[in-house]
C-alpha cells in the first residue's frame, strides 16, 4: 500500500489542495427523501462503509494476484454498490451541469467512477497489518450521517476517514469522504474541476481525467 503522504495525494485528489467542509447541495426533494437519521438508519450507514472497508481489505490482501485491474474491478463493482456516484458527479462539476446533454451527464459519471477505482487500485496495491476501524455513527445536516472510521496502519501513522452517507431510494449511499476529519474529498475536487471548466472548458475536464486514468493504469 501506498504511504501515507501518496494516500493524501493520489486517494482524495488528482491535484494538490486543501479544503475543510463541503457544502454538498441537496436539492429540496433530496432532502426530503432522505429523512431523518434514525437508530436503524446510522447503523444501516455503518454497514455500507464497512462493506466498501472489506473490498479495500480484500483487494489489498490479493494485490499481486489480482493486480491492477482485477482491483479495478472489484473496487468499481463497490462504488456502484455504495456511492452516490451521480450527486457526486453533478456536485464536483456544479452550475455547468445544467449545461450538459444527458448523454454527456451521463459519460461523465461513468468518468467518474472509472477515477475513482482507479486512484483507489493504484494505492490499495499491498497489505501490512492494516485493518479499518469504525468508531461511531452521528446524525448530520440535512438528514445526512457521518460514520467516523480509521485506517490503523501498524507501520505507519495512522489515518482518519469520516464517511457522509445520505438515503438514496432506501439505502445508504456514501457521498464524500474527510481525510483526518477536516479534508473533503468533494471540495478538493469541486475547486480544481470548475477551475478547469472556468479556464479551459468542460471538454479540456474530460480529457485531463482520461489522461489521469491512463496514467494510474501504468504506475
Amino acid at each position: 500500500m501506498k504511504s501515507l503522504a501518496i494516500l493524501a495525494a493520489l486517494v482524495l485528489s488528482c491535484w494538490p489542495a486543501a479544503a475543510q467542509g463541503a457544502d454538498q447541495s441537496l436539492t429540496p426533494a433530496e432532502e426530503a427523501a432522505a429523512g431523518p437519521a434514525t437508530g436503524d438508519g446510522t447503523a444501516a450507514a455503518r454497514a455500507v462503509v464497512e462493506s466498501f472497508h472489506e473490498v479495500l481489505l480484500g483487494c489489498m490482501k490479493q494485490a499481486d494476484e489480482l493486480g491492477f485491474q482485477g482491483r479495478y474491478d472489484r473496487i468499481l463493482a463497490s462504488l456502484d454498490e455504495n456511492f452516490d456516484l451521480p450527486f457526486m458527479a453533478r456536485t464536483l462539476v456544479g452550475a455547468t451541469w445544467k449545461e450538459l446533454s444527458e448523454q454527456q451527464k451521463a459519460d461523465f459519471i461513468d468518468l467518474s467512477r472509472r477515477l475513482s477505482a482507479s486512484r483507489y487500485a493504484d494505492n490499495f496495491d499491498g497489505y501490512g497489518e492494516q485493518r479499518f476501524e469504525t468508531h461511531s455513527e452521528e446524525p448530520a445536516a440535512r438528514g445526512t450521517i457521518v460514520v467516523k472510521t480509521e485506517l490503523v496502519q501498524p507501520k505507519d501513522k495512522n489515518v482518519q476517514f469520516d464517511y457522509r452517507l445520505r438515503r438514496v431510494q432506501n439505502r445508504w449511499r456514501i457521498i464524500d469522504i474527510y481525510l483526518d476529519g477536516m479534508i473533503s474529498e468533494l471540495v478538493l475536487w469541486r475547486g480544481q474541476y470548475r477551475s478547469l471548466i472556468e479556464n479551459e472548458g468542460f471538454a479540456k475536464l474530460v480529457e485531463t481525467l482520461e489522461n489521469r486514468i491512463e496514467e494510474l493504469s501504468r504506475e
